[in-house]
């Protein structure tokens, strides 16, 4: 499995200047591809149906080829979603942390 960095994202309860809103999981987030060093800001709304690791601890996101080989035999935190058109996400637990898988389809 080939992973490639992408972004690391930080969970704040500060108000930002946020890109978006993915309102499946009550989650407001800054472009990571905005920031020079690839931080993703995260606020979830207090009704947020995301679990506590993924609202309470750092995450470092990867892009993957295949996200079925990527997540086989994982924990999985939050089953995979996608969050706009081409793109599926699943995020993992490892070593008590959240991981987040990216796939995007061209």
């Amino acid at each position: 499995m080939n992973y490639k960095f992408s972004h690391i994202g930080i969970p704040t309860t500060e108000e930002k200047e946020w890109d978006g809103f993915y309102e499946p999981g009550k989650i407001h987030f800054t472009e990571f591809d905005k920031d020079e060093y690839k931080i993703e800001w995260v606020k979830f709304d207090d009704d947020s149906p995301m679990p506590e690791m993924m609202r309470t601890l750092p995450h470092v996101a990867y892009y993957v080829d295949n996200m079925e080989e990527a997540i086989e035999g994982k924990e999985i935190l939050v089953p995979t979603f996608s969050p706009g058109e081409g793109v599926r996400v699943t995020f993992i637990v490892h070593n008590g942390a959240p991981i987040e898988f990216m796939e995007i389809k061209e």
